[in-house]
């Protein structure tokens, strides 16, 4: 047990000032995650920014759930109770919270509909995480907004870009539910279509940050040269991390990449060939108004999908055309081409799926992979055409845009093949496969990355088998292609990538066999990684500082500098932390079954397990604040510390309501005496909870040991904490004892004025001055936008000014006309004065209101220190 009332006091003061460290380990000791430096440094610019929220846009795959947690979970253990995580949609929400369930101990409150919304009592005030969907907390806005969110958590924000656009309600609901609080956005793709996509994630968090939607079109769509100024905007509030910046320190599978270029057969060809023979035709009664290479991208690229997807269109278009006068040739055209369809039993890209699937599988046990593939279709049709195929052979699952995530976890669990349209390749985590099959190669080169990166991601244990097919005949094919080789370069440009997407082109399996070779299995990638990590130490140690030339990322020499974290040294620090609070709740509960005779516990020093016995009912143990109030704690049956322990809510860690409970309620007497074993020579020592104060905002905790010994010589808070580890052969309190929460300053002991709180001052000054140099460099920025508003209004007055002027001068012969322009000038030239006249108080205003808020943010530097004595123990030997 813990030696004294006044070693458990001083370890749980100990052990609550640990939250307030930027290293995270005591997150990690609440969790079972494994840590790499980019996510800690993600996760730390996160929660250091100075700006109203942050973009963390890593590869997708590269633990961007992770990152977010370890901020939701650290403002929790700072106090911070009101946090909303939204997801696009409820299945991602599911995998959300498989991922709480499985890693986290912290609370969370599932809303996505209105049972639920009866259930939590109709209020997104909740004792946890609130997590819900877009569209649910978009219904439930006004109530959403009704609470003072301290973290907004926003997943897959690729899709709020649009929230500059004046038709995009859900995106802008969203922005008024976060308010004012920090906005974290998570997506792998801060450019998804064009570079406005990255100005609606800024806008989103911040709209004074850049210029308009035109401005900001003219200054940097299409425009490279402009890049590393827009870098320098928007570096603030993206970091981006790419699997090749990370690969030498952390375990990252490779892609191992496969082009099958199947042959059609006769028919499918001659299908192909009326298809084309159409679209080239100069009348087209069916799609009068629609080009012949649109029409081409479409039709052909369904015939390469499948014969069942272009069946359906062509089903469709007879249709069409029986209602239209005159196009009876037209329709004998098309009954021919859907003759031709129906005479196609079993499509070639079907045979050649199979014989694909058939290989891999086939030697999968060899390569040491899972007997799992992902097969993406872009057409429904399609994938209803190869369930029917392949459920005959393997355990297939279905999902789409009508499907539920029990089929995502049936896949998981059970099932070898996942047939998914691109809504599987949102968001979602199936790395327990390693085989991603692109039946049909999609426009969009980010949906091929976001397909593979469902598989190829952390926690991948083999690497990963892309495969496409590739019709060389079809004229969709290979303009797919072309697209897919452009956007890749476009994409490299401007954010970094780090794999290719399409390769190892081959027209038979003997290509697939080479690939195949090319896979290593678990224990190949863990002894390479080990080999990695060896070969590569001392470059590691610049990974962080290199990866300033990457156009989002904000990995800067200052930041890498303060970045030298290793996962081995922050696990042993939560292992530390472990220790020391299992030490504390195990001396909790003893001194209960010490005090109480309602419950026994049974405390299990090995497995380390508190069990509840002898009791009629459970015992109410303390109170705890969910954020708004206080409640009752009653006791679980039991509890522990184990990772893997069951019920997941009776963890004991630093975020679990039992362990800070116990923290919050050990207490200790004001004054005591403490018998060693062996000691250097007698001294006391005394504990302060020093508090950094600006005005009434407490900006700093910790526990602070000072002492002396008989003979005046003065001991630091190390030697202190030193003495503090030895053997106690017995001890004495006084009698008044209390929790932290109670103390408060005693009258005054010679002890405190060894206590030199000018040095804590000192200390924290350097750092919040840099914060409030960086607040009135804000404030500038803010008001020179400002400025700049004001000023668009007045250019726009004398550019018309300028038009009309040229336009008068155009007029030679119409002298009315002339002196009619002439007025309508001089009307404006007089709005122009009034304006100016208005921009010059106005500027006056700005320029005063700035002053005021920089003497404010100036006045508000003034740091002070308290300190309240807790304890005060003398320490001697028999």
């Amino acid at each position: 047990m813990q030696q004294t009332p006044f070693h458990a006091y001083y370890t749980a003061r100990v052990l609550e000032s640990a939250i307030q460290n930027s290293d995270f380990a005591p997150v990690f000791a609440s969790s079972k995650i494994e840590i790499y430096p980019f996510q800690v440094a993600a996760a730390s610019f996160a929660l250091h920014s100075k700006e109203k929220g942050a973009v963390l846009c890593d590869e997708a795959g590269m633990g961007k759930s992770h990152e977010a947690m370890l901020v939701m979970v650290q403002k929790r253990l700072e106090g911070c109770h009101r946090i909303l995580l939204c997801i696009p949609n409820a299945d991602l929400l599911n995998q959300w919270i498989d991922l709480l369930n499985t890693y986290y101990t912290v609370p969370y409150v599932s809303m996505v509909n209105n049972s639920d919304w009866i259930q939590n009592g109709k209020t997104f005030e909740q004792d946890g995480i609130v997590i819900t969907t877009y569209s649910f907390a978009a219904e439930y806005a006004l109530e959403a907004s009704a609470v003072k969110w301290n973290l907004t958590v926003f997943e897959e924000a690729n899709g709020l870009s649009g929230v500059y656009q004046a038709e995009n309600k859900l995106a802008k609901s969203l922005k008024a539910i976060a308010g004012d609080a920090f906005k974290l956005l998570l997506t792998g793709t801060p450019i998804e279509k064009n570079i406005m996509d990255l100005y609606g994630l800024i806008w989103f968090i911040d709209e004074s940050v850049l210029p308009d939607e035109q401005d900001f079109l003219k200054r940097y769509l299409r425009k490279p040269e402009n890049y590393p100024e827009l870098a320098s905007k928007v570096s603030k509030f993206c970091f981006r991390t790419l699997r090749a910046q990370a690969k030498s320190y952390a375990k990252i599978p490779n892609r191992v990449l496969f082009t099958y270029e199947y042959t059609t057969t006769p028919n499918e060809h001659d299908l192909y060939k009326r298809l084309y023979d159409y679209i080239n035709s100069p009348n087209k009664i069916a799609f009068p108004e629609m080009d012949s290479y649109d029409l081409a991208l479409r039709l052909l690229s369904l015939q390469s999908s499948s014969t069942a997807a272009i069946l359906q269109t062509v089903n469709g278009i007879i249709k069409r055309l029986q209602k239209v006068s005159g196009s009876e040739e037209e329709q004998k055209e098309w009954q021919e081409i859907k003759q031709i369809g129906e005479s196609i039993t079993v499509d070639s890209k079907q045979n050649a799926l199979i014989k694909v699937l058939d290989t891999v599988f086939k030697s999968s046990k060899s390569i040491g992979i899972a007997k799992k593939a992902v097969v993406f279709t872009e057409s429904v049709e399609t994938q209803k055409m190869l369930y029917a195929a392949l459920s005959k052979r393997y355990h297939t699952i279905i999902y789409n845009g009508t499907s539920s995530y029990d089929a995502i976890r049936e896949f998981k669990e059970k099932a070898q093949v996942l047939i998914s349209t691109d809504n599987g390749a949102k968001g979602f985590n199936l790395q327990d496969a390693s085989v991603v099959i692109h039946y049909d190669i999609p426009y969009n080169t980010l949906k091929m990355e976001q397909r593979i990166d469902r598989c190829h991601r952390l926690g991948q244990e083999n690497d990963v088998l892309s495969v496409a097919f590739i019709d060389k005949n079809n004229f969709s094919d290979v303009r797919k292609l072309e697209l897919v080789n452009k956007r890749v370069l476009v994409s490299d440009g401007v954010f970094g990538i780090s794999d290719q997407l399409l390769g190892g082109f081959s027209e038979n399996l003997e290509g697939l066999g080479i690939s195949l070779l090319k896979l290593r299995n678990k224990q190949q990638i863990e002894n390479d990684y080990q080999n990695t990590l060896l070969s590569k130490e001392e470059t590691n140690k610049q990974t962080l500082s290199s990866a300033e030339d990457m156009l989002f990322t904000t990995f800067t020499k200052e930041l890498a500098d303060k970045m030298r974290l290793s996962p081995q040294y922050i696990r042993e620090q939560a292992n530390s932390l472990n220790d020391d609070l299992w030490n504390v709740v195990k001396y909790y509960f003893e001194l209960y079954n010490s005090k109480y005779d309602d419950c026994t516990y049974i405390i299990d020093d090995t497995e380390r397990t508190v069990t509840a016995s002898n009791y009629e009912k459970l015992p109410f143990l303390f109170y705890y604040w969910d954020g708004s109030r206080n409640k009752r704690y009653t006791s679980m049956k039991a509890y522990g510390m184990s990772p893997d322990f069951k019920p997941h809510y009776g963890r004991i860690t630093l975020s679990s309501i039992i362990g800070r409970g116990v923290l919050s309620e050990i207490e200790c007497s004001d004054e005591g005496k403490i018998q060693l074993k062996t000691c250097n020579a007698p001294c006391q020592i005394a504990l302060y909870h020093v508090s950094i104060l600006n005005k009434k905002t407490v900006l700093q905790e910790k526990p602070v040991l000072i002492g002396q010994t008989e003979d005046n010589e003065l001991l630091t808070s190390d030697d202190c904490a030193e003495i503090l580890t030895k053997d106690v052969l017995s001890f004495s309190c006084s009698e008044h004892h209390s929790p932290h929460w109670l103390k408060t300053s005693s009258k005054p002991h010679q002890m405190d004025r060894l206590l030199d709180l000018s040095s804590f001052v000192e200390e924290y000054q350097k750092s919040f001055t840099d914060e409030t140099a960086e607040v009135i460099r804000q404030l500038k920025a803010e008001t020179k936008q400002k400025k700049n508003d004001l000023t668009k209004e007045i250019d726009s007055i004398k550019e018309h000014i300028i038009q009309l002027g040229i336009e008068r001068d155009s007029i030679m012969d119409d002298r009315i006309k002339r002196l009619a322009m002439d007025k309508q000038i001089n009307l404006l030239r007089q709005q122009a004065l009034k304006q100016e006249e208005k921009l010059f108080f106005e500027t006056m205003r700005l320029d005063v209101e700035l002053e005021d808020k920089i003497k404010e943010a100036t006045e508000s530097n003034k740091i002070t220190a308290k300190a309240v004595r807790e304890f005060i123990v003398e320490v001697d030997t028999i």
